[in-house]
Formats: structure tokens, sequence, C-alpha cells
């Protein structure tokens, strides 16, 4: 029994339908103006039925945005992933593809795309090769459940060059210098002083510092364990509102589940005085809880509370909160931390003594 063939169609005596049997064993049908295209048709679904490449054209017919939504479900994200990618849809991708079937895309179209990103959306080129390279993962998953054939972003190369990324990236970065760091701690609500100190002095993330506790600090020992941080709980919808965790941070293998960093004098000593002034919150021992003391602290409170208000106070130009992560780097390599070692910010031997005496008595 022929897998495929060529009739004329019963509903339309001009047009001509092409009937196959799909790997299921299911009847399909597709109807053109002329026998040639009907023809041609025949002999390509011939050929991936042979070659173990066929595609259900329904599939191929979905929204790029639509397989989109499919991807990020598909996946175990977690909550804060999901509403990046959402964002992403919302904001870079649906407003260009609109409708467009994700079958119907050629390297112009992700070529124009890429160029819509940079002229009228005026979007990095960090930022474009990062949801280019999120895209291109998406129509690589697209590829493997047999939607399309082909990824068209693999043919495509000037997608973003790194090294140009990493020069536009250092040209514009915000170098925070010692007196601008003393004006922003000074500037921050006195509750949250010591958590600006953390990541200034111990090169903590903002995650990492809300979810510091009494007993990760070794005062003794001069050194702070850091191996939990505040995120979205995984379980309820991303958002504002959503519900946190204080959980283990994300290892890099199974034999270092954090990192310890030291522990600078300045540092311990406004950690000590927090303490003293403020005290600690719930089981765990919290130094820095929301600011009604009912739970953890929003990131987004922190950004608009006490980071703004920081710079306001302290007159700083604006920066990012992760500025007092490059700033305690920097510092780092000023001391004489090998670049390599410096990145990783940890609180290996290697280092140790000579962060301590980093020249970052503010």
């Amino acid at each position: 029994m022929a897998r495929a063939w060529v009739a004329r169609s019963k509903d339309d005596a001009k047009k001509w339908t092409t009937f196959w049997y799909d790997p299921d064993g299911k009847q399909r049908q597709k109807s053109f103006e002329t026998k040639k295209r009907a023809d041609d048709h025949r002999k390509r679904k011939e050929q991936e039925l042979d070659a173990g490449t066929y595609l259900d054209d329904r599939l191929g017919k979905q929204p790029v945005t639509a397989v989109w939504e499919q991807w990020t479900n598909q996946r175990k994200l977690e909550n804060s992933t999901k509403k990046q990618y959402r964002s992403i849809l919302n904001t870079t991708i649906e407003p260009f593809f609109k409708a467009r079937s994700i079958v119907s895309l050629k390297v112009a179209d992700i070529e124009q795309w890429l160029l819509w990103m940079e002229t009228d959306r005026k979007l990095s080129a960090r930022t474009r090769r990062q949801r280019f390279s999120f895209f291109s993962g998406m129509m690589d998953w697209a590829v493997v459940n047999e939607i399309i054939g082909r990824n068209p972003c693999k043919k495509i190369k000037h997608a973003g060059s790194r090294a140009k990324e990493i020069r536009e990236h250092k040209s514009k970065a915000r170098r925070l210098t010692t007196r601008e760091v003393l004006a922003a701690l000074d500037g921050a609500p006195p509750r949250y002083r010591a958590m600006l100190w953390l990541m200034a002095g111990c090169g903590l993330r903002i995650g990492e510092a809300m979810a510091v506790s009494r007993d990760q600090i070794d005062f003794k020992a001069e050194v702070l364990r850091v191996d939990f941080q505040i995120e979205e709980d995984g379980e309820t919808e991303p958002g504002k509102n959503s519900a946190l965790q204080r959980r283990h941070i994300k290892a890099r293998d199974e034999e270092e589940p954090g990192r310890v960093v030291p522990l600078p004098p300045n540092v311990a000593f406004e950690l000590r005085r927090h303490i003293k002034n403020h005290g600690v919150w719930g089981p765990e021992r919290l130094l820095f809880p929301n600011v009604s003391r009912t739970g953890y602290l929003y990131a987004s409170y922190f950004y608009r509370q006490i980071w703004m208000v920081a710079l306001s106070k302290g007159e700083v130009t604006y920066c990012k909160p992760h500025s007092m992560r490059h700033y305690y780097g920097s510092r780092l390599l000023y001391a004489g931390v090998p670049e390599n070692v410096c990145g990783r910010l940890d609180g290996s031997q290697q280092y140790g003594r000579v962060a301590r005496a980093l020249p970052l008595h503010l």
C-alpha cells in the first residue's frame, strides 16, 4: 500500500490533494492549486517517511509565541527564571514575530529580529546575545520535538560578538570609588546598613546578603560562610507577591556546597553593632528580615527602599546593587589576588590572608 498519493480534491475539482499516512498510521492530507505542487509535496513526505525525519505540518504552523511557552513550561525552571522568560516573550518576541508560524522563520527573519532589538529596542550587545541564545535553545527544542526540521539560528554568524560585548560592558560599567561606597553606606537605612557592608566588604550578592544568619558568622575566626540565599519558592506563581524561601545556594559541585569568605574587621564591627541594635529574627536567626519582621526581605523592597535611598542620600550617581560586589572584586585585584582566583570571590586558603589585608577599611 502506497504511503503517499495524489488525487483530485472531492470538494473542489480544480484542486489536487496529497494524501499520506504518518508514522502512527493516521491518514493526513493537504490540498494544492496545482497537481505539480501536490506531487512535490507527496515526494517530500515520502522522503521524510523513508529518512525518519517526518514532521507534522500542523505542529509547524504554531505561532512562535506558542512554541516559546511550551518550551518554557516543559522545562524544570525556578519561578524567577520563568518570570524572566515571560518578560523576554512580552518585550522582544511577541512584538516582533507576532502571529508568525515557527516553520516560516528563515535566517533573514532572525537577522532582522537581531537588528530590530538593536535599533528599535536599543538593547545592549550583551542582552541581545543572551536573548538570541535563549531563542536558539527554543528552536533546538522544536527540532528535537519534530515541530520544525531545522534551526535557522545555527546559520547566524553575527548574533553578537563576545569580545565586543566585553569591551562595551567594560566601557559602560560603573566603577565605584571608596568615597562613593562610603557615601552609600552612610545613606543607607540603619536597619539594613550592615547588609550593604556585606556586599561591599565580603562580595555578597543581594540574595546572599538577605539570607545571612547569625550562625553563618564566625567572629573569632574572622570568616563568613555563604551557603544560603533568598529566592522565590519555585512553586508559587512568579511576581511581586510570590512567596520566598531561604534555600541553599547553587553549588559548583557536590564537594563545594557554598563558600567561606574572609570577614574584614570593619564589616565584623558593623555586624556586631547591627545584632546589638536590631537583634536576629526567626528560627534561622536572620539578620535582615523584612521591615515588619514578619518574613523574608523582597528584592523589590531592597531596591526601592534601601538601595535607591542609599544612593540618593549619599548623592551617588546611579548604579546597580551588583556594583558593590564589583567593588569588592576590584579591591581584591588591588591587593594582589590573582584574577583567576579573584573571579571566584570565595575564601580559599590561597588568598585568605591577603583579602583580610585589603585596603578596604572604609
